[in-house]
């Protein structure tokens, strides 16, 4: 077994794998499996990846690769790849199926043996729920798309741009509020953007925010992107306005006390608003 992925222990799942195979009789050969720790030793090495990204029959939703073998093929040592992306118990169903491979069963013969079947139902990996998070970006680089469309005059739009700009310099120079050190520059399109900042006819700041759910539940974990909507009213206030919007999407809070001075509600600048979709 070849432990070269997350930090996490397989030994579980692939003794469980393991102690399947050697309480069946299916096959094109009798084989028996023993669990080594080195993999110098083994006939059969289990790697553990991000992604497969090559196998025979290979398409998207592939989650393991197995030569099929027969007897005389264990001569030499053979590679199972798994990736490492989902619970445990789904890893040990996803080994299963490898090694039944690897005994010269192929998926045709799930009508007698099941778990041989082309298709097998996993679970990823639970992750911390994004309620539940300091920081709720995957990235810590982010694009960002100044949308000037009907609002913003070229007159205008290099100082708004600058007053953006330095909105995004208090999260991004020296600051201890955040886990993470971000950084930021202006993209030329909205498909590069995962933040796109539009000016409105309003005062203070309103965003809107998109999340994925990266794991099996029904939750979300991470934001995907976000648009800000910054009031152009009080011009002065691009920068505060757009730098309070960063301090809920970056920090992940749920109000104005959790942010630190002085967007923390004890100055009168601006206001802020926020929906979700």
């Amino acid at each position: 077994m070849d432990e070269n992925a997350l930090n996490r222990s397989y030994k579980q799942a692939v003794v469980g794998a393991i102690d399947f195979w050697n309480n069946q009789s299916v096959g094109s050969y009798d084989a028996n499996y023993t669990y080594v720790s080195n993999a110098s030793e083994a006939q059969i090495v289990i790697q553990f990846v991000d992604k497969i990204t090559y196998c025979d029959g290979y398409d998207n939703s592939t989650v393991g690769c197995a030569p099929v073998l027969e007897k005389d093929d264990v001569a030499l040592t053979q590679t199972v790849r798994v990736e490492d992306r989902y619970a445990m118990e789904s890893t040990q169903d996803i080994i299963i199926h490898e090694l039944g491979h690897t005994r010269g069963l192929v998926h045709e013969d799930s009508n007698e043996v099941p778990v041989m079947n082309e298709t097998i139902g996993t679970l990823l990996i639970p992750e911390t729920n994004l309620e539940n998070r300091s920081y709720g970006w995957q990235t810590t680089s982010f694009r960002v798309y100044f949308d000037t469309s009907g609002t913003v005059s070229s007159v205008e739009e290099d100082t708004y741009r600058q007053e953006i700009r330095e909105g995004w310099q208090y999260w991004t120079k020296d600051t201890d509020h955040l886990e993470k050190d971000v950084s930021f520059r202006f993209v030329d399109s909205r498909e590069e953007a995962n933040i796109v900042v539009k000016m409105r006819d309003h005062e203070g700041v309103r965003w809107e925010y998109w999340v994925f759910n990266t794991d099996s539940d029904d939750s979300f974990e991470v934001y995907q992107n976000a648009t800000l909507y910054v009031g152009e009213r009080n011009p002065e206030y691009i920068d505060y306005n757009t730098a309070t919007a960063l301090g809920y999407l970056l920090l992940n809070a749920e109000n104005e006390t959790e942010l630190p001075e002085p967007f923390d509600g004890d100055d009168e600048l601006g206001e802020t608003d926020q929906w979700t979709d």
